[in-house]
Parts: C-alpha cells; structure tokens; sequence
C-alpha cells in the first residue's frame, strides 16, 4: 500500500470512528465520555501512524481491540466495545465481541492477505429470548493496529450494513477479561 493510500484509509477510518459521537441522546453521559477518550485515543494513533512508516504483518491481528460501530438499520445506532480475535491455524480464527459491556458474541472466520472474514452469532435479549442472530463481518487490516470493517446479519436490514472500527488494545490498556466482567 502506498503512501497516500494508507493516509487515507487511516482519515476514513477516524472520521467513521467519530460517527459514534452524533446522536448520543440514547448514551449515558459516561457512556459518551468512554467514547469522546476513545476517540482521542485513535486521533493520536492516526496523527502517530501518518508520519511514521507503517507495517501491516498478517499474524499480528492477533489480540484485543476496542470497537466503535454503527448497527445494520435506519437509524444506524451506535455501539462500542470489545473484540478479541485469536488464530487457530495458518488460516482460521476464532473472535469474540462484548458489545456495550453485556452482549456476548462470538465467531469464526480465516483471513487472506489483510483481510479477515467471519461468521458469528449471539443470542437474542429480552423480548428476543431465544432467537439466535447470525451474521458475517468483513475486516481490512489497515495495519497491525487498526481494522476497518462491515457487517450484516441475517435478521438485519437488508438495504442496510453495519460498520465497525476497531483500535488493538496496547498491554497497558483495559485487558480483554476485565472488559467481559463490566
């Protein structure tokens, strides 16, 4: 990837990530702040990466992530979170989603290249007790630390996709099992 292909894929992947900041009103107001130091977090990763060379290496995914998303409907709700993505083989992975500190997914998938492919399901909540939901999520690696992706599931909307943005978790940072226990 050149240069001024990178720099852009990195500014799109920001200004998608800084989609979760608008139409808060259904976000407590710590919710909102968890998103608003999130956000200053990938500013300084995506100011860091533009003057610096960056590397992509296939095996280095490996790890945990913080995730901002935009869901597969109307009125393309936010979310945040986690996701840990663990290889299983020279192909295959195996991921795992908490989604606002509650919802519990998980996945299977392999990539190609920079490219991560998989299906993953979750139970339903409350009045969805029971039903599962399937779906299949689409990430690019843009480099070792960011991925950018897409997704739909089957009871989605099909005249929609939902968006994901996801920031790999530095050792210092909120580990992958203290996330699941919020």
């Amino acid at each position: 990837m050149n240069n001024s292909s990178f720099k852009a894929e990195l500014t799109q992947w920001l200004a998608h990530s800084k989609k979760a900041l608008q139409n808060t009103n259904s976000f407590s107001s710590e919710e909102v702040q968890t998103i608003q130091a999130e956000i200053e977090k990938r500013e300084a990763l995506a100011n860091e990466l533009k003057t610096a060379n960056s590397s992509k290496n296939a095996v280095a995914f490996e790890g945990s992530y913080n995730i901002i998303g935009l869901n597969q409907d109307e009125r393309q709700g936010r979310y945040f979170g986690f996701l840990h993505i663990s290889k299983v083989s020279e192909i295959r992975v195996n991921a795992e989603w908490v989604i606002s500190g509650e919802q519990v997914q998980q996945g299977s998938g392999f990539y190609h290249g920079d490219t991560l492919v998989i299906n993953f399901s979750y139970e339903g909540e409350v009045e969805n007790a029971g039903k599962t939901y399937k779906g299949v999520v689409v990430y690019k690696l843009i480099n070792d630390s960011i991925l950018t992706g897409f997704w739909s599931e089957k009871h989605g909307n099909d005249e929609f996709l939902g968006f994901e943005e996801g920031r790999k978790l530095k050792a210092s940072e909120t580990i992958w099992e203290q996330a699941k226990m919020n």
